[in-house]
């Protein structure tokens, strides 16, 4: 499994502090953006988080994930095609909720690869009858309720992984929400584990960076 930090931030000051505070430890990210309507919470838009990009001093190859929990999402997508980025960041994946993936994924609105996001209460079976599950590149599993970090963990949606894996799904599986010290041990006792841990509070809401990263590493292997 790899670690993936999970930027989830309202100013331009704590996102760029919170980055620079991982950049020794990290160099794969994923940013969530929500707008307060998809989910009861908003951060800093695609626009807003642009100019924070260029402000980053490193020359090492940084890569970003986005995971966008709005409803305007044609505003946020082409924001995104308008984006220019410093030579040494790359976008990698856009993460949507099941709900608009349809849409996205007919309109093939940006070149970068799209994933699934599965909420909580979403049904594998259903979803496995609603889409061809060998033709979506890669899904994120939600195990809290989405828009807020330090939210409970809900150890249910760990069954989600295997009942994926039994319904022939090989491609990346992405677990984020509520990891941590506590919840990593349930994680790793699974017969079925995801690929990446995307981690949001236990690694951006505390001064003990570097122990945690420890901590996580020696544990995951």
């Amino acid at each position: 499994m790899k670690i993936v930090p999970a930027l989830l931030e309202k100013t331009p000051v704590s996102f760029f502090l919170t980055i620079n505070q991982l950049l020794p430890y990290f160099s794969y990210f994923q940013i969530d953006i929500t707008d307060g309507q998809c989910v009861p919470n908003k951060t800093l838009s695609l626009k807003e988080i642009l100019p924070i990009l260029f402000k980053i001093n490193t020359q090492k190859k940084l890569i970003f994930d986005l995971h966008l929990m709005v409803v305007n999402w044609k505003k946020e997508l082409n924001q995104l095609k308008k984006m220019s980025l410093p030579k040494n960041i790359f976008l990698n994946n856009v993460f949507v909720h099941s709900p608009f993936f349809p849409l996205l994924e007919k309109k093939q609105i940006v070149d970068l690869q799209l994933g699934m996001v599965i909420n909580p209460q979403d049904n594998i079976e259903t979803i496995g009858k609603k889409y061809d599950l060998k033709k979506i590149k890669i899904i994120q599993i939600m195990s809290v309720e989405p828009g807020f970090q330090g939210s409970p963990f809900l150890p249910e949606t760990l069954k989600k992984i295997e009942q994926l894996r039994l319904a022939s799904y090989r491609s990346k599986i992405y677990l984020d929400g509520g990891i941590n010290e506590k919840t990593l041990p349930q994680i790793l006792s699974l017969k079925y584990q995801p690929d990446f841990l995307c981690i949001g509070s236990f690694l951006t809401k505390t001064e003990l960076i570097k122990e945690r990263v420890d901590f996580l590493r020696k544990t995951i292997g």
